[in-house]
């Protein structure tokens, strides 16, 4: 949009003067929108662990949980030292408590975090 205001053709009316670091900052801010593959929002964490034999629980807690949740994503992640489960993709935190409530009984002490959800969303 800003290098259609910039461009001028022949009958256009609009002058616009833009200070540089604006523009860089823009182009910037668009370049790095581009690479993103998500929005904002919230994932909820349903294990974090470390040490020996912490992979393996972190794979079998994530298969146990898409086995009870097929509905739902799961996202294995690894923040040294600790292996990590999250899981959901909810827009808001509202919907994060929902999901969180719905959790709980499977997998106690769940962990709600601001995280950049995939497209789309889950319940």
């Amino acid at each position: 949009m800003l290098k259609t205001l910039q461009d001028q053709g022949p009958g256009d009316q609009v002058t616009l003067e833009v200070d540089s670091m604006l523009v860089a900052n823009y182009n910037k801010l668009i370049a790095r929108n581009m690479k993103s593959s998500g929005i904002p929002g919230y994932r909820i964490r349903i294990y974090s662990g470390s040490g020996i034999g912490a992979k393996k629980e972190q794979q079998q807690v994530r298969a146990r949980f898409l086995s009870l949740y097929p509905d739902l994503d799961a996202y294995n992640r690894y923040d040294e030292p600790f292996f990590k489960v999250y899981v959901g993709d909810c827009r808001t935190r509202s919907e994060a408590l929902k999901l969180n409530d719905r959790i709980r009984r499977n997998f106690p002490n769940p962990f709600i975090v601001p995280d950049i959800i995939h497209l789309g969303g889950s319940d």
